[in-house]
């Protein structure tokens, strides 16, 4: 939090030094500022602020290169004529072990097309999910995996 905090307060600097208080100038200011303290990330080890962030960064960078794919693919399947949709039901076993992680997973797989989010296990150690349009349920689990270690790097 204090690293957000930092952010602003350079960003905010930088408007005032160069005499505009835009939004052009803030997020100049913000990304400055920004690799200023991923460079001196040493001398503020306590904070996750660059690293977080970052995550993220990578993560919707994922996420958007997998939602095109993923709509690319179901459009494909309903284009074609008579295809086979391979349904699936997989039960995957969760790492993510909060609420906000499990929620935000069950969430970004449901956005994706071709995969749906059915539940939780009462012991929240299983997500169970619906696919189409892959060949088997190592691909789907994997698949949903994947999506987990992105978020995990960021939602600690």
């Amino acid at each position: 939090m204090r690293g957000l905090v930092t952010n602003a307060v350079l960003a905010g600097t930088w408007a005032l030094l160069v005499g505009e208080v835009s939004l052009r100038t803030l997020v100049a200011g913000g990304l400055i500022g920004f690799a200023l303290l991923a460079i001196f990330r040493r001398v503020r080890e306590g904070d996750g602020y660059v690293r977080v962030t970052l995550a993220l960064a990578g993560f919707l960078a994922f996420f958007a290169r997998e939602l095109v794919v993923a709509n690319v693919a179901v459009a494909t399947l309903a284009l074609r004529p008579r295809a086979r949709l391979h349904p699936v039901i997989v039960a995957v076993p969760l790492r993510l072990t909060t609420d906000v992680g499990v929620t935000v997973l069950a969430a970004v797989i449901t956005l994706m097309p071709g995969t749906v989010a059915m539940g939780v296990s009462r012991d929240r150690r299983l997500l169970y999910a619906h696919a189409i349009g892959i060949e088997d349920a190592d691909a789907a689990r994997a698949s949903i995996t994947r999506v987990e270690d992105h978020l995990l790097r960021f939602l600690k």
